[in-house]
C-alpha cells in the first residue's frame, strides 16, 4: 500500500524528520566538530561557540531539505542515521581523549 505525498500521515512524518531527525542531525554535528575541534586543539569554549553558530545554519538546512527530497525514507535514514552515527563518533572521539 502506497501512501500518496499529500495524505495526513505522510505530511505528519515528513514534519516529524524535519524537527526531530533534523535535531538529531545537527546535535551529532555539533558533538561531532566540538569534539574535533577540541582534539585538532582549539580551546573547548572556542570551539563549541563556533560550532553553535554553525549548528543554527544546518538546522535551517536539514528542515528544508526534509520537505524538498523525494523519499521520505531517504530523508529519516540521512537525518536520524547520519545523526546517530555522527554523535557515535563524537562518543569514541571523546573517550579516547579522556581514556
Amino acid at each position: 500500500m502506497s501512501i500518496s505525498a499529500t495524505h495526513p500521515l505522510a505530511v505528519l512524518s515528513r514534519i516529524a524528520a524535519a524537527l526531530l531527525g533534523g535535531y538529531a542531525f545537527t546535535f551529532g554535528f555539533a558533538a561531532l566538530a566540538i569534539a574535533g575541534l577540541s582534539t585538532a586543539g582549539v580551546d573547548f569554549h572556542e570551539a563549541e561557540h563556533g560550532t553553535l553558530l554553525l549548528a543554527f545554519l544546518v538546522f535551517l538546512l536539514a528542515f528544508l531539505w526534509s520537505f524538498a527530497a523525494r523519499s521520505l525514507a531517504r530523508i529519516w535514514l540521512v537525518l536520524a542515521g547520519g545523526g546517530a552515527t555522527m554523535t557515535l563518533a563524537a562518543w569514541l572521539l571523546q573517550r579516547h581523549l579522556l581514556g
